[in-house]
C-alpha cells in the first residue's frame, strides 16, 4: 500500500515553501525577510518532517516478515472434539471481527467515517469466515496469523492481539483454526488494508497498530485442564487479562489509543472467596453488590468462554499472587 499522491503533495509542499523562504530571505524589507523567511521556513520544517514520517509509515505497513516468519507446513485435525474448543476461544474475537460482537466472524469497518473513525484509508477486522480471503489461505498461514501477526502476504496485520495470542498452545491455536474453517460462509470479503497519507503518519506516531511478534519456533503446550494454578496461569495469558490488568496484573494504566486500566487483581482477588469469584463472572455482580458494565470487564464473554473449572482454575492462580501495591508499568 502507498499513497502517491499523498507523498507527491507533501513533497510539493515542502518543496514551494522551501522556494518561498529563499525569495524572502533575498527580500530586502527586513519585515518580509525574517517574518516571511521564519515562517516559511518552519512549514518547509512541518511539511518535511510529515513527509520523512509517512515514508516511514509505509515502509512500516509494507515490510515483508515472510522470510523471517514462515508459515508452518501443518494441516489441521477437523475433528468435532477441535471444532468445539476453538469456538470457545472464537468467541473473543468476536469483538473485533463481528458488526455486533456476535458469531458469525464476518467482519467490521474500524475506520468506519459514520462512527468517527478517522480519515486514514481503509481498515477492516477482516471476515474469518469462509466468505473471506482465509479461505485461500494455509491452515499454517492462519496460525502464523493468530499467533505472530503475519499477513499471508508478509506484512504485520493491524491492531491484532498477537501478543497475546501467541501464547495459545499449539493444540489451543489449531483447534482456532478448525473452528474457523468449519464456520458457514457469512457476509462479504472484507476490503484490504489500505492506509493514505494520513493512516501511514498516525501509525508511526501516536496510533500503536503494527502487532508482528517474534517468530514461534518452538512447540507451546498447555498444562492439563482442571481447577489448578498452573492451568489458571496459562488461562491468564491467553485472555488478555494482562492488557487491561498489567503486566504483574497489578493494575492497567489505560490511555487514549489503549483499553480500560484495569483495577489490581493482586489487591481484590486475595479477599473473594471461590464462590464469589466465580458469581461475579456468572453474573456481573462484585462483593459489593456493584453491577459492573460488561463493555468495561467483559465478563459475559469470559462467562460463555469458561467452564466452572476454568474460573476455580483462575481464582487459584490470582488468589495464589502477592500482593502488589504499585500499579503496573
Amino acid at each position: 500500500m502507498f499513497d502517491f499522491l499523498g507523498v507527491l503533495v507533501l513533497a510539493a509542499l515542502a518543496a514551494l515553501f522551501g522556494w518561498v523562504a529563499t525569495r524572502a530571505w533575498r527580500a530586502r524589507n527586513a519585515i518580509l525577510k525574517w517574518v516571511g523567511g521564519v515562517l516559511s521556513g518552519l512549514f518547509v520544517l512541518i511539511f518535511s518532517l510529515l513527509l520523512v514520517l509517512m515514508l516511514v509509515g509505509f515502509y512500516r505497513l509494507n515490510r515483508n516478515y515472510n522470510a523471517s516468519h514462515p508459515a508452518p507446513d501443518i494441516a489441521v485435525a477437523m475433528t468435532a472434539e477441535n471444532i468445539a474448543r476453538g469456538e470457545k476461544f472464537a468467541n473473543f474475537c468476536a469483538g473485533c471481527h463481528s458488526p455486533n460482537q456476535q458469531l458469525p466472524l464476518s467482519g467490521q469497518n474500524f475506520l468506519d467515517p459514520a462512527e468517527g473513525g478517522p480519515p486514514a484509508g481503509t481498515l477492516y477486522a477482516p471476515n474469518l469466515t469462509p466468505a473471506g480471503e482465509i479461505a485461500e489461505w494455509s491452515d499454517g498461514e492462519i496460525l502464523r496469523a493468530i499467533r505472530e501477526g503475519v499477513h499471508k502476504s508478509g506484512r504485520s496485520l493491524l491492531i491484532m492481539p498477537s501478543e497475546v495470542f501467541r501464547n495459545l498452545s499449539d493444540a489451543d491455536a489449531q483447534a482456532v483454526v478448525a473452528y474457523l474453517r468449519s464456520q458457514p460462509a457469512a457476509g462479504e470479503r472484507s476490503p484490504d488494508t489500505r492506509f493514505n497519507a494520513v493512516g501511514a503518519v498516525l501509525v508511526t506516531t501516536i496510533f500503536p497498530a503494527f502487532t508482528v511478534q517474534p517468530h514461534i519456533t518452538q512447540p507451546i503446550i498447555a498444562p492439563l485442564e482442571g481447577p489448578t494454578a498452573e492451568y489458571g496461569e496459562y488461562l491468564i495469558s491467553v485472555l488478555a487479562c494482562r492488557v487491561c490488568h498489567g503486566g504483574n496484573l497489578a493494575g492497567g494504566q489505560g490511555g487514549a489509543f489503549g483499553p480500560p486500566a484495569g483495577p489490581n487483581l493482586t489487591a481484590i482477588v486475595p479477599q473473594w472467596s471461590e464462590d464469589e469469584f466465580v458469581t461475579f463472572f456468572r453474573t456481573g455482580v462484585d462483593t459489593t453488590g456493584r453491577n459492573i458494565d460488561p463493555e468495561v470487564m467483559p465478563w459475559k464473554e469470559f462467562s460463555d468462554f469458561a467452564t466452572d473449572d476454568d474460573l476455580k482454575a483462575l481464582y487459584a492462580y490470582l488468589h495464589g499472587l502477592a500482593p502488589i501495591e504499585a500499579p503496573a508499568d
